[in-house]
């Protein structure tokens, strides 16, 4: 099984929406019917509303999971062939507090890694979103957890820095012997208004990466944007079903970016 988790200490780069499409874009490029499971440890829920479910509508979260007080038969939901998820609420935040509380400090670290065990013969792949926040004990759990991470960013200055930052906690766990990877996602690229201009500051984010250090083949691709991410949800419609040339488009740079993702996530490809 590969493990990804999707991680940004910068919020609002499309974090859970990239997280979700992976899922997706694997299990329609696949053609062995790989399963996939999104694992949601943020507090927002917005993997179950990202698949038009209202966040409020499950008796058990992943925090009841995470605890032992649910069953993954319990708290697994369906959304479609091959695509399932485990829904976060508020309580996830106090994770990190129960396992201070009932794991013996060297363990506390793989808590989750060990959690994940059981789901190993359940799913190819199990994608963990998580908090923006690089502090969290739970963004630590799942990272420790992972065989590689994404790492989105936006165009702009604060998004990079933050995925600086974040390579630099992967890279520590590399360099304590942990088996793991990382990519980095331009996301929400603009392709309308001022394309040219947006595209010549992807060009230069680009490049300052490469410049301190990051391996070009660490950077993975761009995915463009359109307002219609966002109106598609509000409408509870998946952009995926949509035909239009421009939700096209979004989803075959999403196709791209989860090809290379999960080829370097489990060492194989999508359709091995």
């Amino acid at each position: 099984m590969g493990v990804i988790t999707v991680y940004s200490g910068k919020g609002g780069v499309g974090k859970s929406t990239l997280a979700r499409f992976l899922s997706i874009s694997i299990a329609e490029q696949s053609e062995q019917g790989k399963k996939v499971c999104i694992i949601d440890t943020c507090q927002n829920s917005s993997i179950a509303t990202g698949f038009l479910k209202d966040r409020d509508s499950f008796n058990v979260s992943a925090y009841d999971w995470l605890t032992g007080a649910a069953k993954p038969s319990e708290v697994i939901q369906k959304f479609r062939d091959n695509i399932y998820y485990i829904p976060s609420d508020e309580r996830v935040d106090d994770y990190a507090d129960w396992v201070k509380k009932n794991v013996p400090r060297p363990k506390q670290l793989d808590v989750l890694r060990n959690k994940l065990e059981p789901l190993t013969k359940m799913f190819d792949f199990v994608i963990l979103d998580t908090h923006p926040n690089e502090n969290s004990d739970v963004v630590n759990y799942s990272i420790s957890a992972s065989n590689f991470i994404v790492i989105p960013t936006d165009i702009d200055m604060d998004g990079i820095i933050s995925a600086e930052r974040s390579v630099e906690l992967v890279n520590e766990y590399k360099e304590a012997g942990y088996q793991i990877d990382y990519g980095i996602v331009f996301n929400k690229v603009e392709h309308k208004g001022p394309k040219e201009k947006s595209l010549k500051q992807l060009e230069m984010f680009r490049n300052r990466l490469i410049e301190n250090g990051i391996p070009e083949e660490k950077i993975l691709g761009s995915i463009r944007y359109s307002q219609k991410v966002s109106t598609s949800k509000n409408e509870g419609i998946m952009l995926n079903d949509l035909k239009d040339v421009w939700s096209k488009n979004i989803m075959e740079d999403i196709r791209i970016i989860s090809n290379k993702v999960f080829l370097r996530g489990k060492g194989a490809s999508l359709n091995d």
